[in-house]
């Protein structure tokens, strides 16, 4: 009698199917909000939580939003410089081999419809082996400026995550184990601008027979991985 789809992993694949019925890419994009964050830098607990999250709070008066406005500006120079102009094909971004690293067995891929492919786009590689299962996620948003781009990062930011270093010129990531009736799965999501452009990876994984995740570690090298050939495909030359 084949093993049923344990419940995690079916909640986990209904917010695609309704992400993909809607095309994904709404006019205001996914990081217009701010998102939930998942990926924790490298100096977090196994858990993934960062040791510090009090400089992400919201200003107690006008003094202090006004201030918060000026570092921002200060950030970017003060220039709406405009790095990069299209979204690679996220589903090309990523070597053959590391996809096959990070999401091992019967592989599931494909991108999102996207409104506007220019400056929004999404891959997904999702797979079991066993009952070992890996999700993958990537994404691209070309956003109007850099400073703009500062503004949505920034708000990502503000979670309860931490900064992780040596990715674009900002990266923040926060790491959770998530349970549902004991299947257990440990993901990251690291988010990384580069100049006007912000990419998000997700990446998780967990066996739901053995109950178990692999490591914090294992799932944040992971994401960051894949991050850095997605910048990679992002700074790569046109053409």
């Amino acid at each position: 009698m084949p093993f049923p789809l344990p419940l995690a992993l079916t909640v986990r694949l209904m917010p695609v199917v309704v992400l993909a019925s809607v095309g994904w890419a709404m006019s205001a994009g996914p990081l217009a909000d701010a998102p939930q964050a998942a990926a924790s830098d490298r100096g977090s607990d196994a858990s993934g939580a960062a040791g510090d999250s009090g400089e992400g709070g919201s200003e107690g008066d006008g003094e202090g939003a006004a201030e918060k406005d000026q570092g921002a500006s200060e950030k970017s120079g003060g220039q709406e410089e405009k790095r990069y102009e299209k979204a690679p094909d996220p589903c090309e971004a990523l070597a053959k081999k590391t996809v096959s690293s990070l999401v091992p067995g019967k592989l599931t891929s494909g991108e999102l419809p996207s409104t506007d492919k220019d400056v929004r786009r999404m891959c997904q590689w999702n797979a079991l082996k066993g009952y070992s299962y890996h999700w993958l996620d990537v994404s691209y948003e070309i956003r109007r400026s850099t400073e703009d781009a500062e503004k949505a990062f920034d708000r990502v930011a503000a979670g309860k995550g931490g900064p992780f270093k040596g990715l674009g010129d900002e990266a923040y990531s926060l790491s959770a184990v998530t349970s549902d009736k004991g299947n257990k799965v440990q993901e990251t999501e690291l988010t990384v601008r580069s100049g006007n452009a912000l990419i998000v990876v997700t990446y998780n994984g967990g066996d739901f027979v053995e109950k178990t995740t692999p490591s914090a570690d294992k799932i944040r090298d992971g994401a960051a991985k894949a991050a850095g050939e997605a910048l990679a495909a992002l700074e790569k030359p046109a053409g």
